[in-house]
């Protein structure tokens, strides 16, 4: 795990390099100002900081943001005067950048689209101040084509410059962070907590430019000269602002992967916005204002409890922890197939794929330096080829089904193979002899219909044993010679799930709730009811203010159908109920379990909680009818 603690270690430096940056583009703003847009801002960016590629694009946008800022500060200056030319020699650093962005991340072609903000932003108020753009500009125009002309030194030139504009393009495969939210808001029918956050700053934002504007149109007296700039002025002089959040706000809607994009830009943004409010229009006496900065204080301190403390994480669904400790799940599973010398070929879902490609390439047998060995001998036509590398053990029995990149594979092979094998019984005994499948790896926390069928299946499928399960990852095993005696050590049983559970159990963290979540979930799903009851209850043990702990432990006991357990469920779907989880399906469970209880004034109650949130449900009628008609004969 130390691999991973390095990467977590360098994500961290990474964004909070970022965000020094973004710190020095508003550090001369009022503090005031600065710190609630800096609330604003690492709020939306918290919900996404995956140690990915991405963070590098972060952190170089973080640098345009800076230099340009730093210019149109500077442009007020003296021409030719000392601390402007520093301004304008710092533009020599884009090309650069962009030749390290455009080899890192497919972001790059943000940069190019942001210094044009820039020079129409200069282009507009050249206008307004009379003076020639092109004959002033030259510099900055020149800088703007080299940037241009630096996306093409990457190794597939004119292809790999416009690559942005064709992955993103139809493929088979729908990737979450991909959609758009209002998409995602439609298919899970409602918005999700991190897509709300963006909502909420959003409208912070946009009301931050009324009040920029308001006072540029509604001037007062100043002690100073210079006075208020007007209505007109303030707009144009806002322009790249407006650009900038116009085009980060856009994107986002379109991908949630780009609302960091946004959160980035809200802290310039707001900040430019909101400076000197305090000064002139509100004429905030320097009580209040110390009182405000206390205030903001008590919020920032408020705000990295809930940070630590994990609440934030809780509060937007994130499986994320504060802190260095990661889940080992999925290297678990890895380290599993690794000691017990398990080869493939294999079946695994879309999400784990590119894991299952770091984990598993060289072969468990082959270290680096075996392999190096082992081609330095082989014969020379081999050393190149598909044969030389399975003979070094890095061939066909470890390649992954299917990886992470939607753009890399056919709209044909998602649509005709990775989908049906998973939805088609039929379909699914067909490919996997065909491509020799001898072992499932799968990270259950995927959401598709397809996948949950397909695991489900897979439970009640003689053909296949279950051998491993934790709190992401299942391994199902072919039912063969090959594998009989890993089968008979390994295998999951009713007889021996709870033993095999509580060993999962010991190494989950406490803090981690979403790893308790998603091992109960998966263990309902497989009908291991006394397993997934003692998951949610070790959940409820650790965070006991938790809901998901108490509505997963109720829909656990109340499927036993057993009386003793009914009790029990009902205990726990009203303690969900009074933790906030009002939802159609909890107040009609629990309606249930009390008419089974006998407690019919109970029921009646539930149920009709759950028709004002569903009047259309006929079960939930139907319900009703029978309880009213028991409650007539019991009268």
């Amino acid at each position: 795990m130390s691999g991973l603690k390095a990467i977590m270690i360098l994500k961290v430096i990474v964004l909070l390099a970022t965000y020094f940056l973004l710190f020095l583009t508003v550090r001369k703003r009022n503090i005031i100002a600065v710190a609630f847009a800096f609330l604003v801002s690492i709020f939306v960016f918290a919900a996404r900081t995956e140690p990915r590629p991405e963070i590098f694009s972060y952190l170089i946008f973080a640098a345009y943001l800076l230099i340009i800022y730093r210019a149109k500060k500077l442009t007020t200056l003296q021409v030719g005067s000392q601390r402007q030319r520093l301004a304008m020699s710092r533009f020599w650093l884009l090309p650069i950048l962009q030749l390290f962005w455009v080899n890192m991340h497919i972001y790059f072609i943000i940069g190019p689209i942001v210094f044009l903000f820039f020079l129409i932003d200069k282009a507009v108020n050249s206008k307004f101040k009379n003076y020639d753009f092109i004959r002033n500009s030259k510099f900055e125009i020149l800088i703007f084509v080299l940037v241009i002309l630096a996306n093409l030194i990457n190794p597939n030139f004119i292809a790999g410059a416009i690559y942005p504009l064709k992955v993103l393009g139809s493929y088979g495969y729908n990737v979450v962070e991909n959609s758009s939210l209002f998409f995602l808001a439609k298919y899970f029918g409602r918005w999700a907590p991190q897509d709300k956050l963006f909502l909420i700053s959003l409208f912070v934002v946009a009301g931050s430019f009324v009040v920029s504007f308001w006072k540029a149109k509604k001037p007062v007296k100043l002690t100073t000269p210079q006075g208020v700039p007007d209505l007109r002025s303030q707009l144009k002089t806002r322009i790249f602002d407006l650009l900038l959040i116009t085009m980060t706000a856009v994107l986002s809607f379109k991908m949630q992967r780009n609302i960091p994009l946004f959160a980035l830009s809200v802290w310039p943004v707001v900040a430019n916005n909101l400076v000197g409010i305090t000064n002139y229009e509100l004429r905030i006496t320097n009580f209040v204002k110390k009182w405000l900065c206390v205030c903001i204080i008590i919020l920032l301190t408020i705000s990295i409890y809930f940070v630590v403390s994990g609440r934030f994480y809780n509060y937007i669904n994130s499986p994320k922890i504060f802190g260095l400790s990661i889940s080992s799940a999925a290297q678990d599973g890895t380290d599993f197939i690794k000691a017990n010398d398990i080869r493939g070929p294999v079946f695994n879902n879309f999400d784990i794929g590119s894991y299952l490609i770091w984990q598993l390439y060289p072969a468990p047998s082959c270290s680096a330096t075996e392999i190096l060995g082992r081609l330095k001998h082989a014969p020379p036509s081999d050393r190149h080829s598909e044969k030389g590398r399975a003979w070094c053990g890095t061939g066909p029995e470890h390649k992954v089904f299917v990886d992470g990149r939607p753009e890399a594979y056919p709209v044909e092979f998602f649509e005709k193979i990775y989908k049906p094998m998973q939805r088609d019984e039929r379909v699914w005994k067909e490919m996997s002899q065909k491509y020799g499948i001898n072992y499932i790896f799968f990270s259950h926390t995927d959401m598709t219909e397809w996948s949950q069928e397909f695991l489900t299946r897979m439970t009640k499928d003689s053909e296949w044993s279950m051998i491993f399960l934790n709190d992401a990852i299942v391994i199902f095993v072919k039912n063969n010679t090959t594998n009989q005696a890993i089968i008979g050590k390994y295998k999951i049983t009713d007889h021996n799930i709870e033993q095999r559970i509580s060993f999962v159990l010991d190494r989950l963290s406490k803090k981690d709730g979403n790893a308790f979540i998603d091992l109960g979930n998966v263990l309902y799903r497989f009908r291991y009811l006394s397993s997934a009851a003692k998951t949610y209850e070790a959940l409820i043990k650790n965070q006991p203010d938790n809901p998901y702990g108490y509505q997963g432990a109720g829909y656990a006991y109340a499927s036993m159908n057993d009386p003793a357990t009914q009790q029990k469920a009902a205990d726990n779907l009203k303690k969900a109920i009074d933790l906030g989880f009002k939802t159609f399906n909890n107040y009609f469970t629990l309606g249930v379990i009390y008419a089974n209880l006998g407690e019919f004034f109970t029921a009646e109650e539930n149920i009709r909680k759950a028709l004002e949130i569903n009047p259309d449900s006929q079960n939930a009628k139907q319900a009703l009818e029978v309880i009213q008609n028991k409650l007539k004969l019991k009268m």
